[in-house]
């Protein structure tokens, strides 16, 4: 068989956020491996320049004293940069930390590259049924193919996990054409700008398609599995939707729903507020 961390370098990500609404990084961790052996790591915490929610700082332990002095993104991509293009770029659950990255990077004018990635929570959808191990989420996955994970939501903690895991994934089961493919945010700005639909009526009817989905969803308490499945499906199946409002925020309510984390009341309230626009 052959393995594709033989062919091409391979750079796992992972990102944390300061709060569920801006498109912000505090923590990004990146693996560099080249012919399938862990050539480099890098950690760096990052300014966000937006405030931090309790929520998230209780999940990975980031403050905003943490982040005092750390630079904010634009001069840390200088020195990032290279790891996103001539890479395949690895994540778990990529449409989120991909459209954080692309997100921050439009936030602050620069140009999102071309990127090639791979998620590893749609190849293991793609390999094997949730109720395999009961859940798609990284420290299950870790858990039951026994990959160290130290230190959940430690940005490079989480890359080295993810990295191990699509090692796992594509030793066990083999290749699949699909996963490896362009993030197709690039291409969408290309059409029109960003943060904006062609038409009203297209953004209504994408709302009115997730609101009928979401019918009978609680978000304040555990999901059923058929109703995470579901949403994750939707959410594979409309990945471009992550930089335009409102569902990049509606994306990162789904993202802790299907993570196993429901939102608190106040959350929830934002989250209808917002599928109601």
């Amino acid at each position: 068989m052959r393995m594709e961390t033989n062919e091409t370098r391979i750079v796992a990500v992972d990102v944390e956020t300061p709060n569920g609404r801006d498109a912000a990084i505090c923590q990004i961790g990146i693996v560099v491996a080249e012919y399938g052996e862990i050539v480099k790591t890098e950690s760096y915490l990052v300014d966000p320049e937006v405030p931090f929610d309790p929520v998230n700082i209780s999940i990975h332990g980031i403050t905003p004293a943490a982040v005092s002095g750390a630079p904010n993104f634009p001069t840390l991509w200088p020195r990032i940069a290279e790891y996103f293009t001539g890479s395949v770029v690895v994540a778990h659950n990529a449409a989120f930390d991909l459209g954080m990255i692309a997100g921050t990077l439009e936030r602050y004018g620069i140009p999102v590259p071309p990127i090639t990635y791979c998620c590893t929570v749609q190849m293991a959808r793609r390999r094997f049924a949730r109720e395999t191990y009961g859940s798609y989420r990284l420290d299950t996955l870790c858990a039951a193919f026994d990959i160290p994970l130290e230190s959940h939501h430690d940005a490079l903690c989480d890359a080295l996990a993810c990295y191990r895991l699509y090692r796992e994934l594509l030793t066990d089961f083999g290749e699949d054409p699909r996963d490896v493919r362009p993030y197709r945010r690039h291409a969408k700005q290309v059409q029109k700008p960003a943060g904006r639909f062609s038409t009203e009526s297209e953004a209504g009817l994408e709302l009115r398609k997730l609101k009928e989905l979401l019918d009978g969803v609680e978000p304040t308490t555990f999901l059923n599995p058929s109703d995470a499945m579901a949403i994750a499906h939707w959410m594979d199946r409309h990945v471009d939707l992550c930089g335009e409002p409102p569902f990049d925020s509606i994306y990162l309510f789904l993202y802790r729903m299907i993570s196993d984390k429901p939102l608190t009341v106040s959350e929830a309230q934002e989250f209808f507020r917002l599928l109601n626009e």
